[in-house]
C-alpha cells in the first residue's frame, strides 16, 4: 500500500506539498507566516469573526472537475484537513491588475472602512455567488454573512454591494482555478494514505474504511479528525496539545448520505450544511435549527457526527436526535454495531464506546404525518451562540372517537443544557401517553417535568432560569396543539 509523508493541496491554482512541523499548522498561520499571504486575517482565532475566511473545494466522493468553492474559517482549520483540497485566498481574486466583481462592488458601495474585516467579507460573498443561480435578496445576503463581523460600516453598504451584483455575470471560480494539472494532482492525492511525522505527533489519513479501525487500535490516544471546528479552537487557545491525529478525509464511504423513506443516514464526513439541505423538505424543523446553529463557514466544515462525538451536553442537534429514533453506527476492526442515541451518553463528554470503536455514521427518522416535532433553543443571541437550554418535543397525536379531541398516543421529550448529558424524560413521556391533551394535563406534566430535572447554574444562566425556560417551552408546544384543536373545532361548527 502506497503511503506519502506529506500533505498536498492546491492554493490559488498552484500545488503545495507540506511535511514536518508545518503540517500541524492552522491554515491561516501557514498562509501568513510561510507564504506571506497576509490578506487572510486572524482576529478571534475561534472561527467567530470571519476575518480569516478563505474558499475551499474538496471533491469527496464527487468529481474533481465539478468542484464548488465554499467559505471556511482558516484560523481553526488544520492543514491536515485540507489535504486533497483546492483553496483560494483573497490575493488570487484580482486578475490582470483588475479587481474581481465582488471586490469592485465593495469599493463602489463603500463597503470597507478600516478594512481589517474586508477580505473575509469578500471571500464570504464569493462563496455566496458560487452557489447562487439567481439574484439573492437582502435577507439571503445577511444570512450568508452571519459568520462575518464588522465594527465600522453597520453592514448596510456590504449588503448593498452584494445586491448590486448579477450572479449570471460571475463565472464559477473552478473555470479559472481548476486546471488539468490540479485535477491530476488531487486525484492522485485522494488515493494515497498519509503518514506525516511532526514534533507534536503523527498525522495519519487512511483511504480505506477498515484501515481507520486498524489505526484507532494501533494509536489508542489519537484524536479522530472529521472537521476539527472545536479542536481548532482548543489548540489555538492552548487548551490542549495536538498529539496523534487520524484524519478521515480520504475515506469515501464517510461522505455518503442516504434517505430511504423516512430514514436518513449520514456518514462521519457529511457536513452540517449538507444535512441542512438534505433535511429541508422532509424535516424542515431540523433544517431550520441548523440555519442558526452556526455560520456558513462552520457548517461547511463541521459534521453531524462530530457534534455527537464531541458529547457536549449543550450540543444543539442532540435533543432532536434523541426524539427522532436516532442511532449511531460504530465501527471496530471486527465489524460494526448500532447504538441508540438514548444509550450513547454515559456521563459528561463520555460515550458508550469501547476503546477501539469510532462513530462512522448517524441515522434518524423524519416525523410521521400524525407527529408534531418542535425544536427550541435559548441563547444570548439568535445566531451562532451556545445554548443555555435546548429542547425537542415530538407528540404522536390521534383523535378521540367519542368527542374528536386530540389524544397523545405517545410523547418524546429531550433536553440539552440542564445536566451533564442531554436527557430524555421518560417519566413525563409515560405520564402523557394515551391521555387527552388539555391544560389540566399540561399542569400536572409540568410538575413531573420539573421533578425530573436538576438544572445546573453557570455563566449562561441560573438553575432557576433554566427551569423557567423548560416550563415555557413545554407550555408553548402544548399551546400550539391545543390552539390548533380549537381552530379546527370552530371551523367544523361554523
Amino acid at each position: 500500500m502506497s503511503i506519502r509523508s506529506f500533505l498536498r493541496f492546491a492554493l490559488n491554482g498552484a500545488i503545495h506539498e507540506v511535511s514536518g512541523a508545518d503540517a500541524s499548522m492552522m491554515l491561516a498561520d501557514y498562509l501568513r507566516t510561510r507564504l506571506y499571504l497576509s490578506g487572510t486575517k486572524i482576529v478571534c482565532a475561534e472561527g467567530d469573526c470571519g476575518a480569516c475566511t478563505v474558499l475551499r473545494a474538496f471533491p469527496g466522493t464527487g468529481k474533481v472537475r465539478e468542484l464548488r468553492f465554499e467559505p471556511i474559517n482558516a484560523c481553526i482549520t488544520m492543514l491536515a484537513q485540507l489535504d486533497g483540497s483546492h483553496l483560494i485566498s483573497v490575493e488570487a481574486l484580482a486578475q490582470d491588475q483588475t479587481l474581481s466583481p465582488v471586490q469592485d462592488a465593495m469599493v463602489r458601495q463603500q463597503g470597507s472602512q478600516c478594512g481589517y474585516c474586508t477580505p473575509g467579507f469578500v471571500m464570504a460573498l464569493c462563496g455566496l455567488f458560487e452557489k447562487c443561480t439567481t439574484k439573492p435578496d437582502a435577507q439571503t445576503v445577511k444570512n450568508h454573512l452571519t459568520g462575518n463581523l464588522c465594527r465600522c460600516t453597520g453592514y448596510t453598504p456590504i449588503v448593498e454591494a452584494a445586491l448590486s451584483l448579477d450572479p449570471e455575470s460571475l463565472p464559477p471560480l473552478a473555470e479559472r482555478f481548476v486546471t488539468s494539472r490540479v485535477v491530476k494532482a488531487l486525484k492522485e492525492t485522494q488515493s494515497v494514505a498519509v503518514d506525516v511525522t511532526t514534533p507534536h505527533g503523527k498525522i495519519l489519513a487512511p483511504v480505506h474504511f477498515a484501515d481507520v479501525s486498524t489505526l484507532v487500535k494501533k494509536y489508542p490516544k489519537a484524536s479522530l479528525l472529521a472537521s476539527g471546528t472545536d479542536l481548532g479552537v482548543q489548540l489555538n487557545k492552548g487548551k490542549r496539545q495536538l498529539g496523534d491525529i487520524i484524519s478521515l478525509h480520504l475515506v469515501p464511504e464517510l461522505y455518503q448520505s442516504t434517505q430511504k423513506g423516512s430514514l436518513y443516514q449520514f456518514g462521519a464526513k457529511v457536513t452540517l450544511e449538507e444535512v441542512r439541505v438534505r433535511c429541508a423538505k422532509g424535516i424542515p424543523e431540523f433544517s431550520s435549527l441548523l440555519n442558526v446553529f452556526a455560520s456558513p463557514q462552520i457548517k461547511n466544515s463541521a459534521t453531524l457526527v462530530g457534534n455527537i462525538a464531541n458529547a457536549s451536553p449543550i450540543g444543539d442537534t442532540l435533543p432532536f436526535l434523541l426524539v427522532a429514533d436516532g442511532s449511531v453506527t460504530v465501527a471496530k476492526k471486527r465489524g460494526t454495531r448500532d447504538i441508540p442515541m438514548t444509550e450513547l451518553f454515559l456521563g459528561y463528554r463520555k460515550l458508550a464506546l469501547k476503546d477501539d470503536e469510532w462513530i462512522s455514521s448517524v441515522a434518524f427518522r423524519a416525523p410521521q404525518k400524525t407527529e408534531l416535532l418542535r425544536l427550541y433553543k435559548a441563547a444570548t443571541r439568535k445566531d451562532l451562540d451556545i445554548s443555555t437550554v435546548s429542547m425537542a418535543m415530538l407528540f404522536d397525536l390521534k383523535r378521540n372517537r367519542k368527542d374528536n379531541r386530540l389524544v397523545i398516543k405517545s410523547a418524546r421529550l429531550a433536553l440539552g443544557g440542564v445536566a451533564a448529558i442531554p436527557l430524555r424524560l421518560p417519566k413525563v413521556e409515560a405520564f402523557l401517553q394515551d391521555k387527552i391533551l388539555d391544560q389540566v394535563l399540561v399542569d400536572e406534566a409540568q410538575r413531573i417535568l420539573q421533578e425530573s430535572i436538576q438544572p445546573l447554574s453557570d455563566h449562561r444562566g441560573s438553575s432557576a432560569y433554566r427551569r423557567l425556560l423548560v416550563q415555557g417551552y413545554f407550555q408553548q408546544y402544548c399551546d400550539e396543539i391545543m390552539q390548533r384543536q380549537e381552530v379546527e373545532h370552530a371551523a367544523a361548527h361554523s
